[in-house]
């Protein structure tokens, strides 16, 4: 009885917020993007017409139109954060206790910003693209379909990564490490997928325009 009393204790005690104000700011910040994202302007929407970018899968058209808004968004935040969070990864687990300050500062900071922005960005893109795109019947083929919800699915990873950070996640140091370093490679493989099918003309995978003009 008490080695099972001693270990649901130390469970417990794993799962205690490590940093309670950490908590609270990313749990502001997430409402602050989340609230602009489901009720500010949409950014998804090309005032150019459908002409032009029906020959490019929706990811491309959104990062094609508003330049450079939209590539810094969509793209240069969330891929930055990742690849910060990926070398910092590396110089932790190679280095240990002799890492520098200023990397397990960065990668902490990174970490708690990676999941706020993108499910932010999320929420933004289901509102104003998935869901419209889903009742219109307007998804431009297989290859559209492909490299929009991989993209999406880049919210897992990134908010697990906050929530390890947060140690919500993990039950020691180790295994948040590991945590830590499998999320980042599986955004990185989300990302990728989104990024090649998200290239590719939606016609190789069998889409044929239905109108033109």
């Amino acid at each position: 009885m008490t080695t099972t009393a001693t270990r649901q204790t130390a469970a417990r005690t794993a799962r205690t917020l490590a940093n309670p104000t950490a908590t609270i700011a990313v749990l502001l910040l997430t409402g602050a993007l989340s609230l602009p994202a489901l009720l500010g302007p949409n950014l998804v929407a090309n005032e150019l017409g459908m002409v032009m970018s029906m020959g490019m899968t929706h990811y491309m058209e959104l990062l094609a139109v508003h330049q450079p808004r939209n590539l810094i968004i969509f793209m240069a935040i969330p891929v930055v954060l990742a690849e910060t969070l990926a070398i910092t990864e590396l110089a932790i687990l190679f280095r240990r206790a002799a890492t520098p300050a200023w990397v397990r500062t960065t990668s902490r900071i990174a970490g708690l910003l990676a999941g706020p922005i993108m499910l932010a960005i999320f929420l933004h893109l289901l509102v104003n693209a998935v869901v419209p795109l889903t009742l219109a019947g307007a998804w431009r083929g297989p290859a559209d379909v492909i490299a929009v919800l991989f993209y999406l699915s880049g919210v897992i990873p990134l908010v697990g990564i906050t929530l390890v950070e947060l140690g919500l996640i993990g039950s020691d140091r180790t295994s948040q490490l590991k945590w830590h370093a499998m999320f980042i490679a599986i955004f990185l493989v989300v990302a990728h997928v989104a990024m090649i099918f998200g290239m590719l003309d939606p016609a190789l995978l069998g889409y044929r325009m239905t109108h033109q003009h």
